[in-house]
């Protein structure tokens, strides 16, 4: 007898995987005039069924309703796999991977660590770079084990520039030992900067963005094994297509019919797009976990200070 779980990955297998992100190019304005939204509601010449995912990453919440398409129906939009297409959309994953790790693991008060070296200890390529960030690690855990205290959490991105091709690190990484003992421990360089994260009303998300956006050189990162994974759900049925519709043709609704079905979370923005070719749509919004506590939430007036330090 078939289990439920069996229908579920049977139903999964089904569906092409795709990068639906680039797919759905076309921005759909809350401005946009209705009757052309009727028109290319109307006009979708492709069959699809509609998928919603939620994503939760400590107090940041994602929600993707987007559409699948069979292998068939994939052949008919011309969904079709190539190399460069699937380097893309690795990319694309795995920046959105680190930076859901960051937003479930770390909060205001952890530290946020750049790690640059002086001239005669510039690592001779990315591996040698990696390595001094383990040896690091292992400093760092070995002072922490003689404090008491339990490994490290932390998740670190390596950078090098497309042009001067200088290497350097972002270490994201839980609260514990201080300030100067951390950079003491770095041995490889002397301009390096130690801060303390502090949430915005947005959490860590500019921060995460910040660090993982894509890059002009090359960018590596790797993380401890003691971080907590992010909470991912998907269901067909969350959303049908008629409540999908009409959040499209009133994008004032989408906050209204979020908060109600996500309750304790806060509208934050959305985005619609459509394509042309087969008339279907994409939806990407941003929400927070507002069950914290209020003395624990970040003051939403910090925000454009936050966001402005993380931008420089």
């Amino acid at each position: 007898m078939k289990t439920s779980r069996d229908k579920a990955r049977k139903k999964k297998s089904i569906y092409v995987n795709y990068d639906y992100e680039s797919t759905f190019t076309e921005i759909l304005g809350d401005g946009e005039d209705t009757g052309h939204i009727k028109a290319l509601l109307n006009a979708g010449h492709i069959k699809s069924i509609y998928a919603t995912k939620a994503i939760k990453s400590g107090r940041q919440f994602e929600v993707e309703i987007y559409p699948e398409f069979t292998r068939k129906q994939a052949a008919a939009m011309k969904l079709k796999k190539n190399h460069q297409a699937q380097k893309n959309l690795n990319d694309k994953n795995s920046r959105k991977r680190a930076q859901r790790l960051i937003n479930a693991n770390f909060t205001s008060g952890d530290y946020w660590i750049t790690l640059t070296y002086t001239p005669e200890n510039l690592p001779a390529d990315m591996d040698a770079a990696q390595k001094d960030m383990q040896n690091y690690i292992r400093r760092v855990n070995y002072r922490r084990k003689k404090e008491g205290l339990s490994p490290a959490k932390y998740l670190y991105i390596t950078e090098q520039g497309e042009k001067e091709k200088r290497i350097h690190h972002h270490l994201i990484i839980n609260s514990g030992l201080d300030a100067d003992t951390l950079e003491s421990l770095w041995t490889k360089g002397k301009r390096n900067n130690v801060r303390r994260l502090a949430e915005d009303e947005n959490g860590l998300a500019g921060l995460s963005q910040y660090l993982t956006k894509d890059p002009k050189g090359r960018k590596r990162w790797k993380s401890s094994k003691n971080l907590k994974k992010p909470i991912e759900s998907k269901s067909y049925s969350r959303f049908k297509f008629g409540r999908i519709r009409r959040m499209i043709e009133n994008q004032n609704l989408i906050q209204t019919e979020l908060e109600k079905e996500y309750k304790g979370r806060r509208f934050l923005s959305a985005e619609v797009r459509y394509n042309d070719n087969n008339g279907r749509f994409y939806m990407y919004a941003r929400m927070v976990d507002d069950k914290a506590p209020p003395d624990e939430r970040p003051k939403a007036a910090k925000h454009k200070k936050q966001v402005k330090r993380y931008r420089q």
